[in-house]
């Protein structure tokens, strides 16, 4: 009796260690690149209850040791990016670009050895970044000269430029984003196109054949794009109310689809894919977000609530939890306050977007707060069977 006394308190303690690393990863953290005006930069922690309650991080906001130019830029210059264990935050006018280790049970960030890091060293109208899933590379746009820095991450989180680097690009690097398991950086040339490249053992970019990809006729002011978890579909959101799809050639080569550009009921500024796929989220510049269906041949349709009115005056930065029960949108140009806005939304499985109450959350922060991200990172499932197009 004793002996099956000591077996089940045995299995009872390895469930509950089992399980304690599962209820760590369900918190949800969103860290925001304050863009603090022509002052210190610095980035802001929020701890993110069930209910949409948003507690800031103790020894937030965190000082990135560069400094920002308010409002300058490209609307949806990625300016902070994030892996499983490291933080990366841009710092425009100083030309940097900050690390922090992350601690993922309180959300503290830690300065990593040597930031900032120098990208070009001067004024800048933006520094768009994006890493690796695996922590290895962090590739940074020079908006001045058209090129991109690619870097190497030490296990400290330190910063080394790898060989070749930087890399030239054809126009105004605006956006990064990289395809799931990093094997293509996609480049958003403002009022272009799109430039596709991809990423050697090393981080060195190549250029895919065939690339930079033309947008459709008139288009003008791009967004952060969004690229599925099969590398099927990158999506180019712009202003003047369209979005813009193309499909991706195994060799990273794209092409519009049929009926692109597709109509937006707003703007579009930064384009987030809910974790299952389905629904395609965009923050419209204005007063919230815009949603579709997204179907399996790329085709995208309005949902019936789009655009959703969160209150806001110029919504940016958009990013959703790894659940996707919960998205999360910026205002650098609140009415209600002097300092940069969050707003907290609940998605319901059909979609929908509702406020959470106490949104929109104050960061304190005055600047030009154009970008956000959720920790922990987004991640895509293992790939299955290829999924038929419609």
């Amino acid at each position: 009796m004793r002996e099956a006394g000591r077996v089940r308190i045995w299995r009872i303690t390895v469930l509950a260690l089992t399980f304690l690393p599962l209820v760590c990863k369900a918190q949800t953290l969103v860290y925001t690149n304050n863009n603090n005006y022509f002052a210190a930069n610095t980035v802001s922690g929020y701890l993110i209850k069930p209910n949409g309650e948003a507690l800031e991080v103790g020894g937030s906001p965190f000082q990135t040791g560069g400094e920002g130019n308010g409002a300058n830029g490209y609307i949806a210059a990625t300016r902070i990016t994030a892996c499983a264990k490291f933080l990366f935050a841009s710092n425009d006018y100083s030309g940097t670009v900050s690390g922090f280790a992350i601690d993922p049970l309180s959300g503290l960030l830690t300065a990593v050895p040597g930031s900032p890091f120098t990208v070009n060293g001067a004024d800048s109208e933006g520094i768009p970044i994006a890493i690796t899933s695996d922590c290895r590379f962090l590739f940074a746009g020079d908006l001045n000269i058209f090129r991109i820095f690619a870097f190497q991450i030490s296990p400290a989180g330190s910063l080394t430029q790898v060989v070749g680097s930087p890399f030239s690009v054809p126009w105004f690097p605006g956006t990064l984003k990289l395809s799931n398991q990093n094997k293509f950086l996609a480049v958003a040339l403002n009022g272009v196109g799109v430039a596709m490249y991809t990423i050697g053992s090393d981080g060195a970019l190549t250029a895919v054949p065939g690339s930079p990809f033309s947008a459709s006729p008139e288009a003008e002011g791009f967004g952060e794009t969004e690229i599925d978890c099969r590398t099927r579909f990158l999506y180019l959101p712009e202003t003047f109310n369209k979005i813009d799809v193309f499909s991706i050639a195994p060799n990273g080569a794209l092409a519009l689809i049929a009926g692109s550009p597709f109509a937006s009921p707003a703007n579009n500024a930064v384009a987030v894919l809910s974790p299952s796929q389905e629904f395609l989220f965009t923050s419209n510049e204005s007063w919230g977000v815009n949603g579709f269906l997204a179907l399996t041949n790329g085709d995208i349709e309005g949902l019936p609530w789009s655009p959703f009115n969160a209150g806001l005056v110029s919504s940016s930065g958009l990013a959703i939890n790894q659940a996707g029960t919960m998205l999360f949108v910026s205002d650098f140009d609140s009415i209600t306050t002097e300092f940069s806005v969050i707003n907290v939304m609940k998605v319901a499985e059909t979609g929908t977007p509702t406020l959470w109450p106490g949104s929109p959350v104050s960061t304190g922060q005055n600047g030009g707060m154009f970008s956000l991200i959720s920790y922990p990172p987004r991640t895509c499932p293992p790939l299955g069977p290829p999924v038929p197009s419609n």
